[in-house]
This record gives C-alpha cells, structure tokens and sequence, in this order.
C-alpha cells in the first residue's frame, strides 16, 4: 500500500480518537464550560451586578475610553449601588446571569472576555 493512501487515513484516525479524548476531559477543566458558553446572555443581570462587573473591566483594561467610564460613572451615583445584590461578585469579575448561572471573566481567553464587558456596558443604559 503507497505511503500517500495511508496518510491521510492514519491522519483521520488520530484527529478523530484526539477530539473524542479532549471533548471528554473538558468538562473537568476550571472554567471550560464558561469557554464552551460563549458570552452570557445579561439581559437579567442586576445593576449592582453591572455597577461591580463594569467597575472591573475598566479596572483591568478590558474596557476604556468615555462611554465605559461615563456609564461607570453615572451608576456609582445611584444611592446605595456598592451594597446592591451583585456588586461584589461584579467586582470580582463574575457576571451573574439573574439564572443563578455564574460567568467568570477571569477564566475566559480576553476576546470573550471583551465581549462580556461589552455586553454588560450596552446593557447598563437600562438601569440610569
């Protein structure tokens, strides 16, 4: 049998026997079911949540610029906002879904995590 036909039979095999193994340990990887989510849905986050995880993202250089400071901004003034249901956990980097789901920014590669932030900053117009 010519080398050239075994090849790329050989190829298929290992690709598919490599896939099967690393789609299984998967789950057992810290944050691989936040990467394997994409960007949360924050359509129920709260505004403390938004206040904490907005705070974050321009602490950490995900987000700049006016638009993300101006929002940041605005939602420090609402009265008690850094003792709102969620802020903390914000701060911290976890967005909290309103589904009792978690996303952790600090366990997703930066393009989702610009993502998320972005998410939650078009989202926090809603709560001024």
């Amino acid at each position: 049998m010519p080398h050239r036909t075994v090849a790329p039979v050989l190829i298929a095999l290992l690709t598919t026997a490599l896939s099967a193994a690393v789609g299984q340990s998967l789950p057992s990887i810290p944050g691989a079911s936040s990467l394997m989510k994409g960007v949360p849905n924050v359509s129920s986050i709260s505004p403390g949540n938004a206040a904490g995880v907005l705070g974050y993202c321009v602490q950490n250089k995900v987000l700049g610029g006016g638009s993300a400071t101006s929002t940041l901004g605005s939602l420090m003034k609402k009265p008690g906002i850094t003792s709102a249901s969620g802020y903390s956990a914000g701060k911290a980097g976890n967005i909290l879904t309103g589904n009792g789901q978690k996303f952790s920014l600090n366990q997703v590669p930066s393009n989702l995590k610009s993502q998320a932030c972005n998410a939650v900053l078009k989202q926090a117009p809603k709560f001024l």
